[in-house]
């Protein structure tokens, strides 16, 4: 195990959080599995940990800060870590993460979130593109929570598939407000870091290049368009830089153009090009998919154990194994008629009625198999055309690595034409 991490089996508050696994580690901080030994229930939970800066002194769980110019970077960071857990907190929104205990211990600071157990939309992602309903369903669960973080004089400045999870109804939940900003005036200027971290492709130029002054609701609005990107393609969108000097490629052929219109505005380079708020960019969505998707559609969830976290999602295999319950049902099926005709002579009416039935429920059993086989047989044509597609992406990654590089020079000129132009 990772020496700056909790052991398994360590203890928080005196025994009543006990930690199970290490979920994640980020810049921030180290998010644990743990249980509350109290109800037996399972919670996340994260603790500070500035990557670079702070270290786990050895035989014991204490963090401290080694080198004395690194002290006042964490205090400040550690103090919005937990201005913005407790704000978080308030929002009381079922698509940001329910954070319900913050706490001291160990010389630094944690928070304990409800359990997600649905995986992230990152793993989901690993499968390949989503249908376009779905991704618009995801889109507007983070959209909502949002659009709650913004009425709050918060950023989140992090969206992305893999900092949104599942809960056990299906429904998206935006988590990780390591890098989030206020943007209120009225807010002590002491809770916002110095620091200002981005996720390459999700981020626009304005965060990408540090400009504080230029962050505002529609630095969010691009990370939702660039993964509205990511889950309708299947591919992680072009960086900031990339988007300024090319423009968007990789459009699926049966790419839908409300979704693509949507997706390049939320993604202009230039921030007063964007949808300035998130209701702007949910009118250019095509809200009758939206609102035909059902409430309970799942079709991006399945539980993934924490140990199974780093391993790639696969496509949903579930057809073989109902073809062999249903061989199974058959085969017991037609192993009582066999036995029941031995004694058919002597069998009464209602035996006769049962018997007969049951040759029925063979007969469909037989008819239901041969048409999952079928189903069987066109998913592995899917399997074997997916796997064409990934080379042929590859290929074209390839070449647009090789055209970046050639239009480098170029894209840092704009980028210092629109840092003297902001």
């Amino acid at each position: 195990m990772d020496p700056r991490c909790l052991h398994a089996g360590s203890c928080l508050q005196n025994g009543k959080y006990r930690i199970l696994s290490v979920l994640g580690q980020g810049g921030f901080g180290i998010t644990y599995l743990a249980e509350q030994t109290g109800l037996g229930m399972r919670v996340a939970i994260k603790e500070f940990f500035l990557k670079g800066s702070c270290t786990r002194e050895n035989g014991t769980s204490r963090v401290s800060v080694p080198v004395a110019d690194n002290e006042e970077l964490v205090t400040r960071c550690l103090k919005k870590f937990k201005a913005e857990a407790r704000k978080i907190a308030s929002l009381n929104n079922d698509h940001i993460v329910n954070i319900i205990d913050v706490f001291d211990e160990n010389g630094t600071s944690y928070y304990v979130m409800k359990y997600l157990g649905g995986g992230s939309l990152a793993l989901r992602l690993k499968g390949g593109a989503v249908p376009v309903k779905a991704a618009l369903k995801v889109i507007g669960d983070i959209a909502d929570a949002l659009k709650s973080v913004h009425s709050n004089g918060l950023l989140h400045l992090d969206v992305k598939p893999a900092n949104i999870l599942f809960d056990e109804r299906g429904r998206s939940v935006l988590i990780d407000f390591g890098v989030s900003k206020y943007v209120d005036s009225q807010q002590d200027s002491s809770t916002t870091s110095s620091l200002i971290g981005y996720s390459r492709g999700f981020a626009p130029l304005e965060q990408v290049n540090s400009v504080t002054a230029s962050l505002s609701p529609a630095s969010d609005i691009y990370a939702l368009g660039a993964t509205l990107y990511n889950l309708v393609t299947g591919s992680v969108p072009p960086e900031a830089s990339v988007v300024m000097d090319m423009g968007i490629t990789n459009w699926p052929t049966d790419m839908d153009e409300d979704v693509k219109h949507a997706i390049i505005q939320a993604m202009q380079p230039r921030r007063k090009d964007r949808p300035q708020d998130i209701d702007a960019f949910l009118a250019l969505l095509p809200v009758e998919q939206v609102e035909a998707l059902p409430e309970d559609d799942t079709v991006l969830v399945t539980a993934v154990e924490p140990e199974q976290a780093s391993a790639p999602a696969r496509p949903a295999r579930r057809w073989p194994l109902v073809v062999a319950a249903v061989m199974l049902a058959a085969s017991v099926a037609f192993f009582v008629l066999s036995l029941s005709g031995r004694n058919a002579e002597s069998a009464s009416l209602a035996d006769q009625t049962a018997l007969q039935e049951l040759n029925e429920q063979v007969s469909a059993l037989k008819e239901q198999n041969a048409s999952l086989q079928k189903q069987v047989d066109s998913q592995t044509g899917q399997i074997s055309s997916l796997n064409t597609r990934i080379t042929t992406l590859q290929r074209d990654n390839t070449t647009l690595k090789n055209q970046v590089n050639s239009y480098k020079p170029d894209a840092e000129r704009w980028r210092r034409y629109i840092q003297q132009n902001q």
